[in-house]
């Protein structure tokens, strides 16, 4: 029965990008951890936009999910979301901007970019898990 329950799970790439190795660490240990019945989860940290991009990991077939940094040398959150949302492709690629960016303008313009949710640094790692939970769910 287990066997059959493994066959049917979508593969979900989970990338985090922040320049941050405490934040990247914090990250993947909360991700490794939890459990979506209907998700293989891979799981992959970058330190930067640029490094992301040149791993190709969108091309991996399946569904994406990105918790991206806002303020970042090289490329910013920002500029990786506007990059990935121009991506004409039938894949889903759902972005939670995890930030020290809390200005209403910057808030709105990710938001209006297409990030699917939007918090700030410092952050509870409950509330983290919690929406983090609700957009993966959501996905299905």
């Amino acid at each position: 029965m287990g066997l059959i329950n493994e066959i049917t799970k979508k593969t979900l790439f989970i990338s985090v990008i922040d320049d941050d190795a405490i934040i990247r660490t914090i990250l993947m240990r909360i991700l490794k951890v939890m459990d979506f019945n209907h998700y293989e989860l891979n799981l992959e940290a970058f330190e930067n936009g640029l490094q992301f991009f040149e791993s190709k990991r969108l091309e991996e077939k399946g569904d994406h999910f990105l918790i991206l940094d806002g303020v970042m040398p090289v490329m910013d959150g920002i500029e990786i979301l506007q990059k990935v949302k121009k991506i004409e492709n039938r894949r889903i690629i759902h972005v939670l901007m995890l930030t020290g960016r809390k200005s209403e303008t910057d808030i709105e313009r990710a938001l209006k970019l297409g990030a699917d949710d939007y918090m700030t640094k410092p952050f509870s790692i409950k509330e983290l898990q919690s929406r983090i939970e609700r957009l993966i769910k959501g996905m299905k």
